[in-house]
């Protein structure tokens, strides 16, 4: 049955058995089409009861809903949140189906991975070329279908402080349980982003807290660089500072059980040996403290199995640092320029040895790979 309210359609009501973990539950559904998107409803046992009524309010995510995808915790924060309501025998999710990537829409998500991969943009710039705020999600709607329902008190389960605020400024009696994603190699960048963009109510130390000691340290000296070794993001394993040519040599390899769990944090830009050799120490993320990495370097970091980070941001530094960048790519090795000194670096050599490079004249036009 179609109902017409003022300004919006109702569809339905559909009985479903849905299965979250082991449990397979019958849930009740609606659909509901707005002037700004569609939503479905969807809840288990009774909508009388006067306790607070458990609510996931969640928004489409084409990668993560659908394929899974492990960058994100949309996946995660969705099962997770109908578990709970499945097995507890009572709550209600609210899916907004037209507001992927953050109410900007699946075209729009695709556009923000493609900036992102391709020209190597970080969220800033990303945003200021769509022309969009981090987040243009609307949540009236949600008001709309809690007063249908005849819902006005609810145990929401959400990172986002926003959504707390915006029910109780309708006069939604709200308590708040977060739903944090198990942080891993894949998701942690996400999960930091939204920590620091969007007020997530997260505990747990961004890149930008362990880049910042060391980028201190090294700041008024731009001829050294640092390295920090972070387990399981929170424990340092070793931190270590070298000349800005000669870092790898000073630097341990941990077990492989530790490795696997490590990030390592750069100061400043590694070398296509150094990166290949970070990944056979099996570390399976490098953050460095810029915003711009050389194609090739990329490239060297996905042979290698290591997931090259770009985080100036806050991070930026507030004077422009001198970097060793690759300028060519030769048959007998890999050409590195700074100051207008230019060094080969054959590959299986020890580079940080002084014998492990050589002096050479630089015969391309081009004196940085930025194609």
């Amino acid at each position: 049955m179609t109902e017409h309210r003022d300004g919006y359609r109702i569809d339905g009501p559909a009985r479903l058995p849905l299965k979250f973990g082991d449990t397979v539950k019958r849930f009740n559904l609606l659909h509901f089409t707005f002037d700004t998107g569609r939503w479905v409803a969807a809840w288990i046992g009774s909508l009388e009861d006067s306790a607070p009524m458990p609510l996931r309010i969640e928004s489409a995510c084409v990668f993560g809903h659908v394929f899974n995808s492990r960058q994100c915790d949309c996946g995660f924060q969705l099962y997770e949140a109908s578990q709970r309501i499945s097995e507890g025998g009572r709550g209600l999710i609210i899916y907004a189906l037209d507001q992927d990537a953050r109410g900007l829409g699946t075209a729009a998500h695709f556009e923000i991975y493609r900036m992102r991969q391709q020209e190597q943009l970080d969220t800033e710039e990303v945003f200021a070329n769509l022309g969009a705020e981090l987040d243009v999600r609307d949540y009236s709607p949600v008001i709309t279908i809690l007063r249908h329902l005849g819902l006005d008190n609810i145990h929401l389960l959400s990172n986002n402080a926003k959504r707390v605020r915006f029910l109780e400024s309708h006069g939604v009696t709200v308590t708040k349980e977060a739903l944090v994603a198990p942080m891993d190699v894949h998701n942690m960048s996400t999960l930091m982003l939204e920590l620091e963009d969007l007020e997530y109510e997260m505990d747990f130390a961004t890149h930008a807290d362990w880049l910042s000691p060391i980028q201190a340290k090294v700041e008024n000296d731009p001829q050294r660089t640092a390295a920090l070794l972070v387990v399981d993001n929170e424990r340092v394993l070793w931190e270590e500072q070298a000349p800005l040519w000669g870092l790898r040599s000073r630097l341990t390899a941990p077990d492989a059980e530790t490795a696997a769990r490590s990030v390592l944090y750069l100061t400043d830009m590694p070398r296509l040996d150094e990166i290949a050799e970070y990944g056979r120490w099996g570390i399976p993320v490098v953050v460095v403290a810029h915003s711009y990495i050389a194609p090739a370097l990329r490239a060297a970091a996905e042979d290698a199995g290591v997931r090259l980070v770009d985080w100036a941001r806050r991070n930026a530094w507030s004077e422009p640092r001198p970097q060793w960048e690759l300028a060519e790519q030769r048959a007998e090795g890999a050409v590195y320029t700074l100051d207008g000194a230019a060094r080969l670096v054959a590959p299986g050599v020890d580079a940080d040895a002084e014998s492990g490079w050589e002096s050479v004249t630089l015969v391309s036009a081009g004196a940085a790979d930025r194609g």
